[in-house]
């Protein structure tokens, strides 16, 4: 028996949901603009185009439109019958949206995963593979309805996991918001002590200001509409930044400040290397010069350490990082073997 999904939205994530559920085995259709569904029909991530008056009728509805919209677009759906689900990157709003327009079928949902690239030419079927993907279920959920959509998110590739819908934009705000504002912060400041700043940059300042760069409408609607958790993680982080500043001139305190981000890190790493299952990408920092690259590969060559993969990311000029894809089991220990022969190396989630 077939079993028809619909996506509202068909960019980036809503096209590659469709392309990973007809792999699956669902007949998919689409709502969206009618050049983006031609597009999307022609590209295979929908069977077809469809209305709203049919999407009330299927067995999964997936909204994902831009974020701004989700909210309108649940009180255009309701009333229906179908499983609901969505895919943007805050919560709370969202669930208060379905429960007062009386959707007793939805669970909010948020892939941890994507691309700075958009639009629907862009989807892969493997996005989700791998993946996180909170789902956020309420008092009011019903478990059936959980566990239907946590089955569907499995057939994506990815990895469901359930949390609280306040506490997924706090963590959000924490670990995806708030350093997309320092990134503007660090450039707004760097660009203001002199207009050539920039122009000295090094790689530290590159990595940490790198998500800057941004979509600007994107973002725009995501910190807007995650406003007040990013509110009170930027009061925490305000007031870190406060008492770091207080502790400037104090060696020691710095120092043990250091220590404890260093410990941070590391145990960062780990959970990186436990949750990426059979490999992980290091992503390596290095000088643009001969034989630098033969250098790293080199190393792990003579240690027995197999690179699956490798590209090079951040280029310019003088520097770029290299970004190696190791088995899961050896990447601690290419670490290890990257900070002795004088490289800083990250483990990429």
């Amino acid at each position: 028996m077939s079993r028809t999904l619909a996506i509202i939205g068909t960019g980036l994530i809503g096209g590659s949901v469709g392309l990973a559920a007809r792999t699956a085995g669902w007949d998919v259709i689409g709502v969206d603009e009618p050049a983006v569904l031609e597009k999307a029909t022609g590209l295979g991530t929908i069977d077809r185009a469809s209305t709203m008056k049919e999407v009330r009728g299927a067995d999964l509805v997936v909204l994902a439109a831009p974020i701004s919209r989700v909210a309108a677009l649940i009180g255009e759906l309701a009333p229906t019958d179908a499983l609901v689900t969505d895919v943007a990157s805050t919560k709370m709003k969202i669930v208060r949206e379905a429960e007062s327009h009386g959707l007793r079928h939805f669970v909010g949902g948020h892939p941890m995963t994507g691309s700075q690239l958009a639009g629907v030419a862009n989807a892969k079927a493997d996005l989700f593979k791998g993946a996180r993907y909170f789902l956020t279920p309420t008092a009011k959920t019903d478990p059936e309805d959980y566990r239907e959509v946590a089955q569907f998110v499995r057939e994506l590739g990815a990895v469901p996991t359930a949390v609280d819908p306040e506490k997924h934009d706090l963590l959000m705000a924490a670990l995806s918001h708030l350093p997309h504002l320092m990134a503007a912060a660090l450039l707004k400041v760097a660009s203001d002590i002199s207009p050539e700043a920039l122009s000295f940059a090094g790689p530290s300042f590159r990595d940490l200001t790198r998500v800057g760069a941004s979509n600007p409408g994107l973002w725009s609607d995501i910190l807007a509409e995650n406003a007040p958790a990013l509110g009170e993680a930027l009061g925490a982080f305000a007031g870190t930044m406060a008492q770091l500043g207080s502790e400037i001139s104090n060696r020691e305190a710095m120092q043990d400040r250091f220590r404890d981000a260093r410990a941070a890190y590391d145990a960062l790493g780990g959970i990186l290397v436990e949750q990426s299952g059979q490999n992980v990408d290091v992503a390596i920092p290095v000088e643009n010069r001969p034989g630098v690259f033969a250098q790293v590969t080199t190393l792990m060559g003579s240690n027995n350490i197999n690179i699956l993969d490798l590209y090079v990311r951040h280029s310019n000029t003088e520097r770029a990082a290299l970004v190696l894809t190791l088995d899961a089991r050896d990447a601690l220990h290419a670490r290890e073997l990257l900070g002795g022969a004088g490289f800083g190396a990250e483990l990429l989630d």
